[in-house]
C-alpha cells in the first residue's frame, strides 16, 4: 500500500513538473512572437467629414445614403479586404471575377467602375447590407465612399526613452553590419551576438560565483541526501528539503542567487536586444512606426487596389519586406503618391525614400539564398533547413552547456530527471517551431547567438573552474552529519510508569508495588546480597477483580503444575519448554 502511494506522488510530482515547463514554454513562446516587432493589422476607420455630396460634382446619392452605406461596410467583419476591392473597381478592375489573377492584371475598364463596385456589395461572399439607393451610384459616389475611409500616417513620432536607447544600440548594430559584416546582415549578426554576451558577461559572472559556492556545499548536501536514500514518499522528501536548506541558510547561501535571479535580470535586456535585431527598419533606420505599418499596408495591398502585392509569410518585423525592396528597389515605391488609403501618400513615399536612401538596406542573402524571407513549408526551399538546424544546435549546446556548469543534485529526486529529459527535447524543439515564423535571419541569429553562448560558457569554466572533491570529502560530510545527529536531544512523547513492565516478557510482573528489578540468576552489580535483601514479595499478587498474575517460580514447580494439568506431555517435550522458559526467564 505504501509503494503505491510513494508511486502516485511520483508520478503527481512528474506530471506538475512536466506541466510547468510546458506552460514556461508557451509562455515564453508567446513572449518571443509577441515582441518580434509584428506589425500592426490594418483596420479601418470612417471619416464622415470625408462624406459631402452635392449634384455639382455628380452624386446622386445623398449624405445620409453614403454615410450608412459607410458604416454597413465598416461594421462587415471583412471591412479591410471589402475597401481593397472596391477601390480595385475604382481604378477599373473587378476582383469578384471568376479567375481574376492580380499578378497577372487585364485591361483597366473605369467606365465600369460602378458595376463592378455594385459587384463587391451585393457579393453573396460579403453580405453587405445594401439599400435601393445604391443602385443609384455614380463614380463620384464611389470615389466619395472610398475617400471616407482614408487616413493620415502620422511622420513623426515622440519616442520614449527605452526606444531611443534601442535605437542607440541599432547604431551600433548597424556599424557592425557595415564595417565588420561588409554590408551583410547574417556576418554582422555574429558579432552582435558576441558583443550581447559580452554585455550580459557581469551577470554571468555572478551567476557563475554563486554556482561554484552552492559547489562548495555538495558533499554535505550528499551526505543528507544519502541519509534518505531509498526513501521516494512525500513526506520524506519535504523533510529532505527543509534540511538542505537549512544546511544553505546556515553557510549563508541563498540558492535564488544561482539561478532564478540572475535570470529575471538577463531576460529583459535579451528581449529588448531582439526586437533590434527583428526591426531594424524602426530601430536602424528611425523609421516611425505609424510610416512602417503603412509600407506593410501599401505593398501588402492588391496590384488592382494600387498597392506592391507582395505576399508576407511574416507579419512580425520588417527584414522580410527590406529584403523584398531592396531586390526589386526604392523606385518600386512611387505608387506610393497616388495610394488611395492614405490622404498623404505623397509625403509617405518621400519620407520612406530618405529613410531607405539615407541608411542603406543591409544585404540579408548568403549567395543566392534570401534569408531575409521566411521558411515556408507549402513553398519548400533550403530556408527550411534552418528549423533543423535550429533545434541541432540548441540540443547540442544545452547539454554542452550542462556539463560546462554545475548541476543540482537530483539523485534522489526522479521527478527532477524527468523535467531535464523534457526541457532537452521541448526547448530546442519550440525554438525551432518558432524560426517557421520568422525570417530566416532571426532563426540563424538564434543559432550564432547560442553558439557564442556555449564557446562564453567554456571560456568561463577554465578561468572559474567548478571545485572538485574526494572520496574522502564525501566520507568526512557524513561523518559530520552522522555526529550532529548524535548530538541531537531525543525528543520524549511522554512519561513512563515506573511500575509499568515490557509486554513483552509475558512472563514479568505488569506491575511490581516495590518497583525494584525482578530476580535474576545472578545478581548485578547493583543488587545487594541475598542476606541484606528484604523479604521477597508473595509468590502471588492479585490485580482487579482477582486475576492471578504469574510470578518467578522454580523451574521444578512449573513442570509439576503442567503435568497435572496436561497429564499427557512426554518428558522429552517437557524438558524442551523447561528449556524455552529458561532461556526466557535469562532474557
Amino acid at each position: 500500500m505504501m509503494k503505491r502511494s510513494n508511486k502516485r506522488t511520483l508520478t503527481r510530482a512528474i506530471l506538475f513538473r512536466t506541466g510547468l515547463i510546458l506552460l514556461a514554454l508557451a509562455i515564453l513562446g508567446g513572449v518571443l512572437v509577441s515582441c518580434a516587432g509584428g506589425t500592426v493589422a490594418p483596420t479601418l476607420t470612417l471619416n464622415k467629414e470625408a462624406i459631402t455630396p452635392s449634384e455639382e460634382n455628380g452624386n446622386a446619392m445623398n449624405k445620409e445614403q453614403l454615410s450608412t452605406l459607410a458604416e454597413n461596410i465598416l461594421k462587415n467583419s471583412a471591412a479591410v479586404t471589402i475597401r481593397q476591392q472596391l477601390v480595385a473597381a475604382l481604378n477599373g478592375y473587378d476582383m469578384t471575377a471568376e479567375g481574376f489573377d492580380d499578378a497577372a492584371l487585364p485591361e483597366a475598364q473605369p467606365d465600369k467602375s460602378v458595376e463592378f463596385a455594385l459587384n463587391v456589395l451585393k457579393s453573396e461572399q460579403y453580405k453587405v447590407e445594401v439599400y435601393e439607393s445604391a443602385d443609384s451610384m455614380t463614380r463620384a459616389d464611389l470615389e466619395m465612399l472610398v475617400n471616407s475611409f482614408r487616413t493620415t500616417v502620422s511622420l513623426d513620432e515622440n519616442v520614449s526613452f527605452l526606444t531611443r536607447i534601442l535605437m542607440w544600440i541599432a547604431v551600433a548594430f548597424e556599424w557592425m553590419i557595415k564595417v565588420l559584416g561588409f554590408g551583410n546582415f547574417l556576418l554582422g549578426t555574429v558579432f552582435f551576438a558576441i558583443a550581447v554576451e559580452i554585455i550580459m558577461l557581469p551577470i554571468a559572472i555572478i551567476q557563475q560565483n554563486n554556482a561554484r559556492k552552492q559547489a562548495r556545499f555538495r558533499p554535505k548536501e550528499m551526505a543528507i541526501r544519502k541519509k534518505y536514500a531509498g526513501r521516494t514518499d512525500q513526506a520524506t522528501m519535504q523533510e529532505m528539503q527543509r534540511e538542505i536548506q537549512e544546511m544553505y541558510q546556515k553557510e549563508g547561501y541563498n540558492p535564488m542567487s544561482s539561478g532564478c535571479l540572475p535570470l529575471l535580470v538577463s531576460l529583459p535586456i535579451v528581449f529588448a536586444l531582439y526586437y533590434v535585431v527583428i526591426d531594424p527598419l524602426k530601430y536602424m533606420m528611425g523609421c516611425p512606426t505609424d510610416l512602417a505599418n503603412a509600407l506593410t499596408t501599401f505593398a501588402t495591398a492588391p496590384r488592382a487596389a494600387g498597392g506592391l502585392g507582395m505576399t508576407l509569410q511574416s507579419n512580425r518585423g520588417t527584414i522580410e519586406i527590406l529584403s523584398k525592396i531592396r531586390e526589386m528597389g526604392v523606385s518600386t515605391l512611387e505608387p506610393m503618391k497616388d495610394f488611395r488609403f492614405f490622404t498623404n501618400g505623397a509625403d509617405c513615399f518621400s519620407k520612406i525614400s530618405e529613410v531607405l536612401n539615407t541608411h542603406s538596406i543591409p544585404d540579408f542573402s548568403i549567395g543566392s539564398l534570401n534569408f531575409g524571407l521566411t521558411p515556408d513549408i507549402a513553398h519548400p526551399s533550403l530556408l527550411l533547413l534552418i528549423p533543423v538546424l535550429t533545434f541541432g544546435v540548441y540540443f547540442g549546446t544545452s547539454k554542452l552547456t550542462r556539463k560546462l556548469t554545475y548541476q543540482p543534485t537530483t539523485a534522489n529526486d526522479p521527478g527532477m530527471g524527468c523535467s531535464t529529459t523534457v526541457m532537452d527535447i521541448s526547448m530546442p524543439l519550440m525554438s525551432a517551431v518558432f524560426t517557421l515564423w520568422v525570417p530566416g535571419a532571426v532563426g540563424l541569429y538564434w543559432a550564432i547567438k547560442s553558439i557564442v553562448g556555449l564557446g562564453k560558457q567554456y571560456i568561463m569554466s577554465k578561468v572559474m573552474p567548478m571545485p572538485t572533491f574526494t572520496e574522502a570529502d564525501y566520507k568526512a560530510a557524513e561523518r559530520e552529519l552522522a555526529g550532529k545527529s548524535k548530538n541531537k536531544p531525543v525528543k520524549k512523547s511522554g512519561t513512563r510508569n515506573p511500575n509499568v513492565r515490557s509486554l513483552h516478557h509475558i512472563d514479568d510482573e505488569d506491575y511490581d508495588t516495590s518497583a525494584k528489578p525482578a530476580k535474576s540468576g545472578k545478581p548485578t552489580a547493583t543488587e545487594t546480597p541475598d542476606a541484606d535483601k528484604p523479604a521477597e514479595a508473595p509468590a502471588e499478587t492479585r490485580m482487579g477483580e482477582g486475576a492471578v498474575l504469574k510470578e518467578d517460580v522454580p523451574a521444578e514447580e512449573r513442570r509439576a503444575n503442567r503435568k497435572k494439568k496436561k497429564g499427557g506431555e512426554s518428558p522429552a517435550e517437557t524438558d524442551k519448554q523447561d528449556e524455552v522458559n529458561g532461556h526466557e526467564e535469562g532474557n
